[in-house]
């Protein structure tokens, strides 16, 4: 089945869009499309005559790329794309926005570098290999969750709550000539309590050209000779939900220029006329009403069919009142956090988990689903990774996590852990994320295992009724997953037996019951201190048909209206 996206999309054109908006340069250069792939045994080289085809940037084992198959564990899987280039006297990067699970590139039959780690950007300087004519090679691996490093939901034994795994390159891949004299490296933090903006450089110059413009007219212009640089914006106008306002910054070297953005936000959290500690969003109280987002869709799995499919959801989302997502167990897409920034929706950043190949689920599920929430997570209980390997590749992905998405104005807190899966001393991981970014929140340990590091309270309950309490540390509290509440939409899904933790076989029966779980739920406990809530879930994923959009985004099942009203409500009831 393919979406009404997936069935627009071209084998020579997928995915042209510019994919690194905080960071742009004139240069650009797309390498989406038909490539070629094999599988091999762990050690062997690709054999001639067996190349298939495969659509880049879909992963292998989606309908979009044309390959279905799954890579098994144990095997490698080879790329292959020949293509024209007009050498360049500068510095030629090769970018892949992602590629699952580890990789070695090779041009022109000479290895550039390796990268392990499955959902983050990467890019090599590629002039020293690049000719008119290039071969461009890759060597995946891929063991899902027999491997150490982060894998989310994707499960080779896959059902329930586990999907399919996919292998391979899920993000565009692009070239850009880039000058001796770069710009390697930006970081943005807005000061909205400072009225500035700090913009913190890497690369080899000696002095940059900062602007700060706004509406195409220039606020502040200033050079820097020490790579860091504060721009003061007086009467700053602020990035909310309602308004999301981004300002456009340039910087310009020697012989480079590249444009950017930010929004002029700060999240905190602060006491309410009542003393109850509340989510703030530049200093004011807000209710974050928001959707489980899994990120994955029918037929391109992680990637999706293209850049009008990701905005649809994005607008039907806020269209119905909410204000936040929590992405789930993935990291998506540059521009899906670009759209995020433009369009006003707040982010709760979830680490990918990973760590174990079966999760115990004693500690994991059953006990904390009986009110057994808490265990400490420096000793050796079954839920804890132990391993140091896996621990080392942990915090080698939180960082390049970090790296990569700290610009992004939409996010407002990390989830380093969920439900116990993969933790492991959660205070010294909750101290190094804070030590690296002091500007945004920190959910420590999302849903249970909570050893008290984090910024706020967070809950999960899907089958008891939730009375909130205040918190014994006296932080906010949210209920960071409720509901999942599910209906089949046939001619929408793949599966005939669904998977939810209630189940419906008629929409308006399926409307009523989420109406009755806001007002039951979550409506009364905002007074008692409830400062925000999370549905799961945004779309349907294979077995799961919880998503109030069908997994091919064509049904949205709740009533968009009657959907907004509640938001509305409940974002109401905290500015009383």
């Amino acid at each position: 089945m393919l979406s009404e996206w997936g069935k627009k999309v071209s084998e020579k054109t997928p995915w042209q869009e510019y994919p690194r908006m905080q960071m742009q340069r004139d240069s650009y250069y797309n390498l989406n499309g038909v490539w070629e792939y094999q599988i091999t045994e762990r050690k062997a080289d690709p054999k001639p005559g067996q190349w298939k085809k495969i659509l880049v940037p879909f992963a292998l084992g989606t309908q979009l790329s044309g390959a279905m198959e799954i890579l098994p564990k144990g095997k490698a899987m080879w790329y292959r794309k020949q293509f024209s280039y007009k050498p360049s006297p500068l510095h030629t990067h090769l970018h892949f926005e992602a590629v699952d699970m580890e990789c070695t590139v090779f041009v022109n039959g000479i290895e550039v570098g390796t990268h392990k780690g499955g959902y983050t950007a990467f890019s090599f300087d590629i002039r020293p290999y690049v000719k008119y004519q290039n071969s461009l090679m890759l060597r995946c691996i891929d063991d899902a969750n027999y491997g150490k490093y982060a894998y989310g939901k994707q499960k080779y034994e896959h059902g329930g709550m586990w999907y399919t795994p996919t292998s391979g390159i899920w993000g565009s891949v692009w070239m850009e000539d880039v000058s001796e004299h770069c710009v390697s490296d930006l970081k943005i933090t807005p000061d909205v309590d400072g009225s500035c903006v700090h913009v913190s450089l890497e690369g080899n110059f000696s002095q940059a050209l900062v602007t700060v413009a706004e509406n195409g007219h220039v606020v502040h212009s200033g050079i820097t000779t020490d790579k860091v640089y504060t721009a003061p914006i007086s009467h700053p106008h602020l990035w909310t939900t309602e308004d999301p306002y981004l300002y456009d910054l340039y910087v310009q070297t020697e012989d480079d220029v590249v444009r950017s953005y930010f929004g002029m936000r700060q999240f905190s959290i602060e006491n309410d006329r009542n003393g109850i500690p509340r989510f703030c969003l530049n200093h004011q109280p807000l209710f974050f009403s928001g959707l489980l987002d899994q990120g994955l869709n029918m037929d391109g799995m992680y990637t999706w069919a293209s850049d009008a499919a990701m905005v649809y959801e994005l607008k039907k989302i806020k269209d119905m009142g909410f204000n936040m997502l929590r992405k789930h167990a993935k990291i998506d897409s540059r521009r899906w956090y670009y759209h995020c920034d433009r369009l006003g929706l707040l982010v709760m950043q979830d680490m990918v988990s990973g760590g174990f190949i079966e999760q115990d689920k004693l500690t994991t599920m059953i006990l904390p689903n009986l009110g057994f929430t808490r265990m400490c997570d420096t000793k050796e209980h079954a839920f804890v990774r132990s391993d140091k390997a896996s621990q080392a590749a942990y915090y080698e992905e939180l960082d390049m996590m970090l790296d990569m998405l700290y610009n992004s104005t939409c996010i407002f807190a990390w989830v380093p852990f969920n439900e116990g899966w993969g933790q492991f001393d959660s205070q010294s991981v909750t101290k190094h994320i804070r030590a690296y970014d002091s500007t945004r929140l920190i959910d420590s340990a999302s849903g249970w295992h909570d050893n008290g590091a984090g910024d706020f309270k967070s809950i999960h309950n899907y089958f008891f009724p939730f009375h909130a309490k205040k918190d014994a540390k006296d932080r906010a509290v949210i209920l960071s997953e409720f509901g999942g509440y599910s209906y089949l939409e046939k001619r929408h899904s793949s599966v005939d037996k669904l998977y939810g933790y209630k189940k419906f076989d008629d929409k308006l029966k399926l409307m009523e019951a989420m109406k009755k779980l806001y007002e039951e739920k979550v409506l009364p406990n905002i007074d008692k201190g409830l400062s925000g809530c999370v549905y799961t879930q945004v779309s349907d994923v294979e077995d799961e048909c919880n998503g109030i959009f069908t997994f091919d985004r064509e049904v949205i099942k709740v009533d968009e209206r009657k959907m907004r009203k509640i938001n509305e409500k409940c974002i109401r009831r905290l500015r009383k």
